[in-house]
């Protein structure tokens, strides 16, 4: 890969990854208490209210991989950083960092399709598991490629193998931690 081209993955990516940052912030904040919101005047006819945009967040740690699992000349690209937002309004806790992974699959018109989407924060890991990319693996000797994650939670940490068909991961082997 051209590094042209790996800066044009990585941006396509990064904007794929702060939507999902954002909803995860939104939903976070969605189901928390705060402070009663004022009541304004209802909203003119014609007009809808648009929805609060959250700022973009701050990316760290990022790493991208690209695969040809198939040796079709289709990559699949895994993106995995660790994310935050600036304080303020439906941004979630303050200092609350996010870890993101995210699967996507380049179509023949070179638009990206997100096929799996992984996000945590430092006080969920007990609910939501943080996966790492460890590598691609031909784990059934079949020619084809497998994505090999470590998944980690405050359980611990266990492995898991899965394949991408379509837009779509499918898991072909997922471990317990502790076992």
């Amino acid at each position: 890969m051209k590094p042209v081209e790996q800066q044009q993955f990585q941006q396509k990516m990064l904007a794929m990854a702060a939507d999902e940052i954002r909803a995860r912030a939104r939903e976070l904040s969605a189901n928390t208490v705060s402070a009663p919101v004022p009541v304004h005047p209802r909203p003119q006819p014609g007009k809808p209210p648009a929805p609060a945009k959250l700022p973009p967040p701050t990316f760290a740690d990022v790493r991208l991989n690209v695969f040809d699992l198939s040796s079709s000349n289709e990559p699949v690209l895994i993106l995995t950083a660790k994310a935050s937002l600036p304080p303020g309004k439906n941004a979630g806790p303050p200092g609350l960092e996010y870890m993101l992974t995210l699967v996507a699959r380049e179509d023949i018109y070179g638009d990206l399709h997100k096929v799996f989407s992984a996000v945590t924060d430092t006080q969920h890991l007990d609910v939501l598991a943080r996966y790492e990319l460890i590598d691609a693996v031909d784990a059934d000797g079949d020619g084809r490629g497998e994505l090999l994650f470590r998944k980690i939670s405050d359980a611990g940490s266990a492995f898991a193998l899965y394949r991408v068909i379509g837009i779509r991961l499918w898991p072909l082997f997922e471990g317990t931690p502790g076992e």
